[in-house]
């Protein structure tokens, strides 16, 4: 949504085709939309994968083929499996973007049957799995955020907190309960927020509160949080913490920008995206194991609130993103050589 906001307000045309309420929820910061910017709403958000997708895409393949079919405009794909490219094969003028957002699984479209897939990830090791699963190039646009005024961090950003937090989906992927096992260890309070509703696994996340109450009161249980108590629980905790599995890769890592938006540094294992992130001594701390992360915890406040905000200054915003997709999209647009991919 921040993307296709920026563009609309840059004199763009844009299309922005979503799940119902969606485009609402990820609006970002501020103001009404562009006039310019048509919104269109498929079906409500589900968790069924394919099945949802497909319909998602039904709903909208008419629009997307009498519009984009004759290559006038850039399609850009933010779906799990890509359906838009049956219509691209259909139509081979189309010219179509793809941005993955986490692992590649099985795909029922011909991806690799089109000259050019333009697929794209969302860091440098990101795009280095789906090129070495899928067998095709692919490049990477880092994600951004909408910075937060300065004058909302100022009130907590120099005051350390007094509790690490948390902000993961609560799935097994995410490795929570070493986070958990690692504030329990250093004696330091955790406080874990995060999606538990919209997760394939009950029982983790039933196991998850299980150990948050065997903690004597180290750990408390949130869960899922609206924007604004997540907004809150950032400004006032020691920093945020993440321990992804190894077996898994994090694409990105939105909420490491998050809290250094807000000044606060990030303890994370050294996974995908988040190396792309984090500065040791900078903006946080990476480790390749829970047990080397650990050594960092009281190490956070070498980490200054203003230099982890210049980090996401210098990097991760929604306008950068936004810039580095219009270059992309301009460059497909203008079917120059080096778009061709």
């Amino acid at each position: 949504m921040w993307v296709s906001k920026n563009l609309a307000s840059k004199a763009h045309e844009v299309t922005l085709i979503s799940s119902r309420g969606s485009s609402v929820g990820e609006g970002g910061r501020g103001g009404e939309l562009p006039s310019n910017l048509n919104i269109i709403e498929t079906i409500e958000p589900s968790w069924e994968g394919t099945v949802a997708e497909e319909a998602h895409y039904l709903m909208y393949k008419e629009i997307l083929e009498k519009e984009y079919g004759n290559g006038n405009g850039i399609v850009w794909d933010n779906t799990w499996h890509c359906f838009s490219y049956l219509s691209a094969k259909k139509f081979p003028n189309m010219k179509i973007i793809h941005t993955n957002h986490g692992t590649i699984e099985w795909q029922k479209v011909p991806v690799k049957q089109l000259p050019f897939p333009r697929y794209i990830g969302l860091s440098r090791l990101h795009a280095k799995y789906m090129s070495s699963i899928l067998k095709i190039p692919v490049r990477y646009v880092h994600h951004g955020i909408p910075l937060p005024p300065i004058e909302e961090t100022n009130n907590y950003n120099h005051k350390n907190g007094d509790y690490l937090l948390s902000i993961n989906r609560i799935v097994k992927e995410k490795g929570i309960e070493d986070s958990i096992e690692l504030a329990v260890r250093t004696r330091n309070a955790i406080k874990i927020a995060g999606d538990d509703i919209h997760v394939p696994d009950l029982s983790y996340v039933q196991m998850i509160r299980e150990k948050c109450q065997n903690t004597n009161g180290l750990a408390q249980y949130f869960g899922l949080v609206d924007n604004k108590t997540k907004t809150e629980l950032i400004k006032k905790c020691k920093a945020v913490i993440a321990c992804p599995k190894p077996s898994w890769i994090e694409a990105f890592g939105l909420y490491a920008v998050e809290a250094n938006a807000y000044g606060k540094p990030v303890l994370a294992l050294a996974n995908g995206g988040l190396n792309d992130i984090i500065v040791n001594q900078t903006n946080g701390f990476l480790a390749k194991t829970p047990r080397e992360l650990q050594e960092y915890v009281e190490k956070v406040y070498e980490c200054s609130p203003e230099s982890c905000r210049r980090r996401v200054e210098k990097l991760f915003t929604d306008k950068i993103m936004t810039k580095n997709y219009l270059h992309i999209f301009e460059g497909v647009m203008g079917d120059e050589p080096t778009f061709r991919w």
